[in-house]
């Protein structure tokens, strides 16, 4: 069985969840809900049974990792962009969490610093990025 990496806000989101819905589990226990809300507490609990919290504190990275910080720069106009690459639950673009499955995240994984990394946008252009901070937990 394989490891989840969360960050501990993905995790106390989860702790959270779990605890107002088993709150709440009476309530649907008449409802067509309640299957639903069982299954969901199930796979939150399956969730934190296989996961581990990342440390708040970051340092400098070798390489690109699950969890890792990575501050990328486009090629062309020199625009910086910074994501951390996270579980696919707890992605958020808004908040410049990614996907490990997202196309950036999967081009810089197991990377180091000054890599050249290229990915193919839906148009068929392909975008070059250079990486130029990693930091991991």
């Amino acid at each position: 069985m394989n490891m989840l990496k969360l960050t501990q806000e993905g995790t106390r989101k989860l702790e959270n969840e779990l605890k107002e819905l088993s709150k709440r589990k009476r309530e649907f226990r008449h409802s067509p809900d309640k299957d639903f809300i069982i299954n969901r507490m199930n796979e939150i609990e399956s969730l934190l049974s296989r996961s581990l919290t990342w440390p708040v504190v970051k340092e400098s990275g070798y390489f690109v990792q699950a969890g890792s910080t990575v501050t990328i720069e486009e090629t062309v106009f020199h625009e910086r962009y910074t994501y951390m690459i996270v579980h696919p639950f707890e992605a958020d673009p808004r908040e410049n969490k990614i996907s490990v499955h997202s196309p950036i995240a999967k081009a810089a994984l197991g990377k180091t610093i000054n890599t050249t990394i290229s990915i193919q946008a839906p148009n068929g252009s392909e975008l070059i990025y250079t990486i130029i901070d990693i930091q991991n937990c």
